[in-house]
């Protein structure tokens, strides 16, 4: 008598299967490289773009809110004393919500060794007082060219330009800025225009 064994289909298959080869790991190894590149090289570019975008965010605000303070400053001045393409000084009287105590002297002006607008106060309009020391109010403050990032224009009661250095101060009624910052090879200009309320 003869013994038969049952083989179950599971056990067969089992013993007819064949195993995996060195190439055949070695080409899944290699293409679960290239996957793994590729996700990284996307993420990695990411990063990077959304850095770029943080810091450019960031300058404009920064730009923003000097213009916003340069406008609101300006528009308190009684005259301007000295106007130039890249700079103003305005003269702000008593009795206005920046000089309360005694009129002075601001002048704001470029920096194009550092690439800022800063602001110079002289506390007794030119009295015996020297003036403060210049603060920067804004950075990276330059067009993609690498020239001057800030620009005033000047205008009479008439609206009429005096251009860029007018010769009458004393016509000057309003003032006209514009404001440039570049940061990782993009530029953004700002604009701000204010009439003296001191006139």
């Amino acid at each position: 008598m003869t013994s038969r064994r049952h083989t179950s289909p599971l056990l067969a298959l089992l013993r007819n299967a064949r195993g995996v080869t060195l190439v055949e790991m070695l080409i899944a190894l290699g293409l679960l490289a290239v996957a793994l590149a590729s996700v990284y090289g996307y993420a990695a570019t990411g990063g990077r773009s959304a850095k770029v975008t943080n810091d450019l965010l960031q300058t404009q605000n920064q730009v923003r809110a000097a213009l916003d303070n340069l406008v609101d400053e300006i528009r308190w001045a009684q005259s301007v004393a000295a106007a130039s393409v890249s700079s103003v000084t305005v003269f702000i009287p008593q009795n206005t919500p920046f000089s309360a105590a005694s009129p002075y002297t601001a002048t704001f002006a470029y920096d194009a060794a550092a690439d800022t607008v800063t602001r110079q106060e002289d506390p007794d309009a030119g009295g015996p007082l020297p003036p403060g020391a210049a603060e920067a109010l804004a950075f990276s403050v330059v067009r993609l060219d690498g020239s001057n990032g800030l620009v005033f224009e000047y205008y009479d009661a008439a609206g009429t330009s005096l251009g860029s250095a007018p010769a009458d101060l004393s016509a000057v009624v309003r003032v006209r800025l514009t404001v440039t910052t570049t940061r990782d090879g993009i530029s953004r200009t700002f604009a701000g225009d204010t009439t003296l309320r001191g006139r």
